[in-house]
């Protein structure tokens, strides 16, 4: 295995940061300690994988479609801004990122096709968008033997770095906001397909509801299938079998969808069975997306930090490949902002 940053920092018994500016040829190290770091740099057969030859190093992105349900054209725009960050952070490091689309390949096939491409293909370091992935198929990646890092996912004992949006804090500021502004019966439009991140918004659903002593209405925690059209009509199924317009006073006065695109066909149904948004009833997505600005009326959303994760990513990957860091993988979550927009009202 070629010596890292992190063995040549234990050897010299200085830090990861100091190694690092000594071999970027930067200043803030005596010349003392700059002669010591390249002696046994040198004694131990260092070679930067970022210099090599004078090229920077190989970082692959791989966007995965499981089903397609959650990774699709809808989303496009929020993944091109993942994208943006990672790109972002890879000219600062003089990155060769390439970008690799599966639409329901097997995971197995993808390992496969990364193990056997010849050497001068293959990446020094990955970047996974792991949105359907579950966390077996993220151990997959563990036969690479390379850093890696997934985005749009995590789970607490996965062998890897990951950076996520912080989905309890978003929930909790959406049901906060529908709280301060009077709503007290609050229903949930959840996905019919799991992963990661709507797991981790249901249970918060449920946690903030008990933090603000509100009851949770089984029979309007609805499960639509998470692409607009079917959510559309998933919705409008379930209207029509609760005969909304009978029930009357019973019915949410707001609804917490788990993304925008749920959020989208749940306004469309409710639109169709009559209801006024927000005057009969408020809707809150998560994701922000671009469209939902413009939306009739606007969707109020959580906006997710795209553009940081996407750096954060980059930066933990680049730490990876240049051996700054032998630590533990490391689970980082951001935390977004709730955008509040015309489909809520005070009551």
């Amino acid at each position: 295995m070629p010596a890292r940053i992190i063995d040549i920092a234990k050897a010299a018994d200085v830090s990861p940061s100091a190694v690092s500016l000594v071999l970027n040829n930067k200043a803030g190290v005596s010349r003392e300690v700059r002669k010591r770091i390249l002696a046994i740099a040198k004694s131990m057969g260092y070679r930067s994988v970022s210099r090599q030859e004078g090229k920077g190093a190989s970082i692959k992105l791989l966007k995965i479609a499981k089903h397609g349900h959650i990774v699709n054209e809808r989303h496009n725009a929020f993944i091109t801004e993942y994208l943006e960050g990672i790109e972002r952070g890879a000219k600062r490091h003089n990155y060769k990122l390439e970008v690799s689309f599966f639409n329901r390949t097997p995971v197995e096939e993808i390992v496969k096709a990364e193990l056997d491409g010849g050497e001068g293909k293959r990446a020094d370091g990955l970047i996974v968008l792991g949105t359907e992935l579950s966390a077996h198929e993220m151990s997959f990646f563990t036969a690479l033997s390379r850093p890696t890092v997934f985005i749009d996912t995590y789970f607490p004992l996965a062998a890897f770095d990951c950076i996520d949006m912080d989905n309890e804090d978003g929930v909790f500021r959406s049901i906060e906001c529908l709280y301060r502004m009077g709503h007290r019966s609050i229903g949930l439009v959840k996905s019919s397909y799991e992963t990661r991140n709507f797991r981790e918004r249901e249970k918060g659903f449920h946690e903030v509801m008990e933090y603000f002593s509100l009851p949770v209405q089984e029979n309007f925690i609805i499960a639509v299938d998470p692409a607009y059209e079917q959510a559309a009509a998933d919705m409008s199924r379930f209207l029509a079998n609760a005969n909304v317009r009978a029930r009357g006073a019973s019915f949410p006065s707001a609804f917490f969808c788990m993304n925008d695109i749920i959020a989208y066909g749940c306004m469309k149904a409710l639109r169709e069975e009559g209801l006024a948004i927000p005057g009969d009833v408020s809707v809150i997505g998560f994701d922000d997306l671009p469209s939902s600005s413009v939306t009739e009326p606007p969707l109020s959303s959580v906006r997710v930090s795209t553009h940081q994760i996407g750096e954060r990513a980059l930066e933990k990957l680049s730490e990876r490949i240049d051996g700054m860091t032998d630590g533990q993988p490391e689970k980082i979550l951001v935390s977004g902002k709730l955008m509040i927009r015309g489909s809520v009202k005070k009551i």
